[in-house]
C-alpha cells in the first residue's frame, strides 16, 4: 500500500515540476537530475546530496519564491537557468515528499527556506532523519525518475 501512496505522490510531484519548466532545455536538465541523483543518494547519502543540490539551485529571494509557491499553485513557473532551475525543481520533488509524508512541517521549511540562518535548522533537522528519509524516499525517488525517462525526450 505504501509503494502505491508513493507513486500516487510521485505523480502529483512530477505534475508540478512538469508543469512549471517551462524551457525544453530545463526540461531536459531535469530528466538528467531525475535520473542521476536517485542514485547519488544511494552512494553519497542523502545529507551530502541534499547539500548538492541547494547549492547547484542557487537559490536567491526570486528563485526561492517560484519554489516556495509550487507548494500551493500548479501554475507556477521556476525562474532561473535551464540547469539552476533543474535542480530547484528536483529540490522542490524531495521536499514535497517530505511534507505529504509529514517528515517535516511545511511552514518550518518554508521559514527555513527563506532564512540563511534557519536553513541551518533544517540542515540539522535533516541530518538526524537522514536514515529514515533514505529509507522511506527510494520508491518515489525511483518512479520520479521512470517518470521523467518516460515523458522528457533524452537530450
Amino acid at each position: 500500500m505504501l509503494y502505491e501512496e508513493d507513486y500516487k505522490l510521485a505523480l502529483e510531484a512530477f505534475k508540478k515540476v512538469f508543469n512549471a519548466l517551462t524551457h525544453y532545455g530545463a526540461k531536459q536538465a531535469f530528466r538528467s537530475r531525475a535520473r542521476d541523483l536517485v542514485e547519488e543518494i544511494y552512494n553519497s547519502g542523502f545529507i551530502p546530496t541534499f547539500f548538492y543540490i541547494i547549492s547547484k539551485a542557487e537559490l536567491n529571494s526570486d528563485s526561492l519564491d517560484s519554489l516556495i509557491s509550487l507548494f500551493s499553485s500548479d501554475n507556477a513557473i521556476l525562474r532561473g537557468s535551464d540547469e539552476n532551475v533543474s535542480y530547484s525543481a528536483y529540490l522542490f520533488i524531495i521536499l514535497y515528499y517530505l511534507i505529504k509524508r509529514g517528515i517535516i512541517e511545511q511552514k518550518f521549511l518554508i521559514q527555513a527556506l527563506r532564512c540563511e540562518k534557519t536553513r541551518l535548522d533544517l540542515i540539522d533537522k535533516l541530518y538526524n532523519l537522514a536514515p529514515i528519509i533514505s529509507a522511506k524516499i527510494r520508491t518515489y525517488l525511483l518512479a520520479i525518475k521512470r517518470l521523467s525517462e518516460a515523458l522528457i525526450e533524452a537530450r
